[in-house]
């Protein structure tokens, strides 16, 4: 059945949430008491940007995971965040059958983002599933499960976008509706209140998603251009700048290719140097990462996707505004995707947002308050935009388009 616009649709969402949140949602104390003695039995299989979150969430709240495990046998013996990442076979082996395996991977429930290491989607999302069983593990479930417990993700400290801060979402009700009404066709309107149906009542609900292969140049929204002044924000090992230069047949003026990754930016390098003589244009790529001011930030590097800045961060990497960084130039087209930074870096592109209206491709799923602010500010510095929503994982993968 072919969507219709409703623009009550958002306040409809929130008055059913108010209506059943009581019976929805869980207090810690009775999560913690469904948990039962395996509580003190938690395994995270998934040491990367999830399960490091997740593993504070539940550490904040007197939690304590005995292991990470994870499908990477490169990971075993690895200590992530004080905590053995263990091969999956000696689970029961170390803790018994009766160990709870929390799978703590960003995933659909089919499928698990592409950013992961190909070794890790293999079989998609059943196969860990049958891999745990198969090695003797009884007790396995989904991190998303916890969702419900909605006081663990007060805050919205960690990048989790399947746990929400549900009291922010209540906070911004009315911001909420604000962006809704900026989105610029059915779809985008489909995608975000499908989003918010997610986060707040429904979890089962299946958001509209795009392949992969075209995210972030989704050129129905924008003109392609042989003139291309292309900031890449996250450009990780140059994979962004790679499906930029086969869209666009290697024609580009100049690329910046910002990565604070030290690992990812060697990567970058290297790719960047293999191109050299074949690409007509500048590629200008900086250590660095996008922000609101010049300063000194604490990231938590992964050495992979994920890398994210977090107070709980060991390494150092210096922020530098768009504005800065292009001058007076201004830049064609921005894509971030910068592991919860997009509002602080889109803020730091004021003046190259106002004056050149550049075309933007910016992830809005690492931060709660993100699927709302980000279109409201890009609104904000320039009021031409015509603002557009797809989905690339159900609710774990979505990108704003302004052009």
């Amino acid at each position: 059945m072919e969507y219709v616009q409703n623009m009550d649709e958002i306040r409809d969402i929130f008055d059913e949430y108010y209506k059943e949140k009581d019976n929805y949602f869980i207090s810690i104390d009775r999560m913690k008491n469904d948990l039962g003695n395996m509580i003190d039995k938690i395994v995270l299989y998934g040491a990367g940007s999830a399960g490091i979150a997740f593993l504070h969430y539940l550490r904040d709240i007197d939690i304590y995971p005995l292991y990470f495990s994870d499908g990477n046998p490169n990971r075993w013996g690895e200590i992530c965040e004080g905590v053995e990442v263990i091969d999956y076979h000696e689970i029961v082996s170390r803790l018994g059958e009766n160990a709870l395996v929390i799978v703590t991977i960003n995933t659909d429930g089919v499928k698990y983002c592409k950013s992961f290491a190909e070794s890790l989607r293999e079989g998609g999302h059943g196969r860990v599933y049958d891999n745990l069983y198969e090695s003797g593990c009884k007790n396995v479930i989904d991190y998303t499960r916890f969702r419900r417990c909605i006081d663990m993700f007060r805050g919205d400290k960690y990048n989790l976008p399947s746990c929400s801060d549900v009291y922010e979402m209540e906070k911004n009700e009315n911001k909420i509706c604000e962006a809704y009404r900026l989105m610029a066709d059915p779809k985008s309107r489909e995608v975000f209140e499908k989003i918010i149906r997610f986060r707040l009542i429904d979890d089962s609900v299946n958001i509209p998603s795009q392949p992969q292969d075209k995210q972030y140049f989704e050129y129905e929204f924008f003109r392609q251009r042989n003139d291309e002044i292309f900031v890449d924000c996250g450009a990780y090992n140059g994979i962004s700048l790679k499906a930029f230069l086969d869209e666009n047949n290697n024609n580009i003026r100049r690329y910046y290719g910002i990565e604070p990754d030290q690992d990812n930016y060697s990567k970058l390098e290297e790719y960047v140097s293999s191109l050299s003589g074949r690409i007509c244009g500048e590629l200008i790529i900086l250590n660095k990462c996008v922000y609101d001011c010049e300063t000194d930030l604490k990231l938590y590097s992964l050495a992979g996707p994920g890398s994210f800045l977090a107070d709980i961060g060991t390494d150092w990497v210096s922020g530098i505004r768009i504005d800065r960084l292009t001058g007076d130039e201004g830049a064609t087209f921005i894509k971030m995707n910068i592991e919860g930074s997009e509002i602080r870096a889109i803020k730091g592109a004021e003046k190259t947002i106002r004056n050149h209206k550049p075309r933007l491709a910016i992830a809005g799923y690492h931060k709660t308050r993100d699927i709302w602010e980000i279109p409201l500010l890009i609104q904000r510095f320039n009021s031409e935009y015509k603002i557009h929503l797809r989905s690339y994982m159900n609710n774990i993968s979505f990108v704003f388009y302004a052009g």
